[in-house]
């Protein structure tokens, strides 16, 4: 697959207020997002995920994010109805992630497909091992047990047809920076749907090419090692570029 590969920063957020956490568990305030924002514009990144935290959607701060950035933008957090989603689309969004709602209504991204299109949809799914190394998919900020394996939620996915990619968060690699679960990835790696591996991310070359080399494995999201180890998209970049890895837009 000749496809290039794309770097993805993830914000998760509160109110006004960039937060980072380890195990989706103690949270603490790194900074207001919107010099974030600015900061990370001027980098040589791909696009930008938004993750709302909050119960509440605030329009009018999705529209400074909108303003403020230059690249393909997605939101994410406490999408439940289609009129939301329109008037996120109308701000200025280019694609929209379902987490929680692909658990309590399976329909849900058919309908929003068929309004708005495949390509602008992706999903989000939060996983955990139980005490038999199965990987169980958690919603509601991964506080809720869905019952399902992430083998048959994915299928579901594919079944229904309606999303783009996937996001796939590790919830015990969150924050760690012992990277990324290649095990787990490998083991996807027949699934025909894009997924983008999240959680855990660190600056180990040979865990970075191992992972982004997975057939639909189309770009690797990273987070905490944006903001607290100084590394930057480029460097990662650079490691795909020195390993033959297509990627977008490294700058030598």
């Amino acid at each position: 697959m000749d496809t290039k590969k794309r770097i993805i920063p993830i914000f998760t957020y509160k109110n006004n207020v960039l937060v980072k956490s380890i195990n989706y568990e103690n949270y603490r305030n790194v900074n207001s997002i919107l010099p974030i924002i600015k900061l990370f514009n001027k980098r040589n990144i791909d696009e930008m995920i938004f993750l709302n935290l909050d119960n509440n959607i605030n329009l009018n701060l999705l529209e400074n994010f909108v303003n403020e950035t230059d690249y393909p933008i997605t939101y994410g957090g406490g999408i439940d109805n289609i009129d939301t989603m329109r008037k996120i689309y109308s701000i200025g969004f280019d694609k929209i992630c379902l987490n929680s709602i692909l658990y309590k209504d399976n329909d849900f991204s058919r309908k929003a497909c068929e309004i708005f299109g495949k390509q602008s949809i992706i999903g989000s799914i939060d996983i955990k091992k139980d005490i038999n190394n199965n990987y169980n998919c958690y919603y509601n900020n991964g506080k809720t047990n869905s019952n399902l394996n992430i083998y048959q939620h994915i299928e579901n996915i594919i079944e229904n047809d309606s999303i783009a990619e996937i996001v796939i968060t590790n919830i015990e690699k969150e924050g760690t920076f012992n990277g990324f679960d290649y095990e787990l990835y490998d083991s996807l790696k027949d699934y025909n749907i894009r997924i983008l591996p999240n959680g855990g991310g660190s600056y180990n070359e040979n865990n970075i090419i191992d992972t982004i080399k997975i057939d639909n494995v189309y770009g690797l999201c990273f987070s905490s090692i944006f903001f607290f180890k100084q590394y930057t998209p480029n460097d990662i970049k650079k490691i795909l570029y020195n390993n033959s890895i297509n990627c977008v837009n490294y700058i030598v």
